[in-house]
């Protein structure tokens, strides 16, 4: 086994066999000391693997279920067309990320983090309740009209459901002339209200 990072990713080559017995064993060590201090982004080059029995495939299972135990990614690259016919029987091709290239494992890192939704900017402005508009039914709750300072002159009227909990855990309904804090997220230009924090 030898190891070095590319593009912000730990790559394994493996040679030889993954079997029961020490080259499992040394394996299995190998994967669970990378997970252990942190290496989130693994990729197994199997290149140059011979062999895989069942012991094999089971210390591949717990090292990928170990990666994602602790937040991290292991996936497999290289493989040869008996190896992918094994995954394909035992039915394992859809638990292991398999990638056909050592470049394209690495990309993909890439990828899923180009993919991951941005946070979206958010702030807490006051504001003022204007209106409680009153349920026509039992079951459907109260809504608070509210207007908020600094936001755009759209989105000042905001409506939320007069039903919230103050930080104490219990409920509380807001009244007109309460002032509040309004946690808003932005995103393209829209304000949408998310929360908010009654005070009478």
């Amino acid at each position: 086994m030898t190891d070095r990072e590319v593009d912000g990713a730990l790559v394994v080559a493996l040679d030889g066999r993954i079997v029961m017995g020490a080259e499992g064993r040394a394996l299995h060590e190998k994967l669970d000391n990378l997970i252990s201090s942190g290496k989130k982004k693994i990729v197994l080059n199997m290149n140059h693997i011979e062999y895989v029995d069942s012991s094999g495939l089971g210390t591949l299972v717990s090292a990928h279920l170990s990666a994602k135990n602790h937040g991290a990614s292991l996936k497999l690259s290289n493989l040869g067309r008996k190896f992918l016919e094994v995954l394909e029987l035992t039915r394992l091709a859809t638990v292991f990320e398999v990638c056909n290239t050592e470049a394209s494992a690495v990309a993909s890192f890439s990828k899923l983090a180009d993919e991951a939704p941005a946070e979206k900017p958010s702030v807490t402005l006051p504001g003022t309740v204007e209106h409680i508009i009153e349920s026509p039914h039992p079951s459907v709750p109260e809504r608070a009209e509210i207007v908020l300072q600094g936001a755009d002159e759209l989105y000042q009227e905001i409506r939320i459901e007069n039903t919230l909990t103050d930080e104490h855990g219990d409920e509380v309904r807001l009244k007109k002339g309460a002032h509040v804090e309004v946690t808003v997220e932005a995103e393209l230009g829209a304000t949408t209200a998310t929360s908010a924090n009654g005070k009478n």
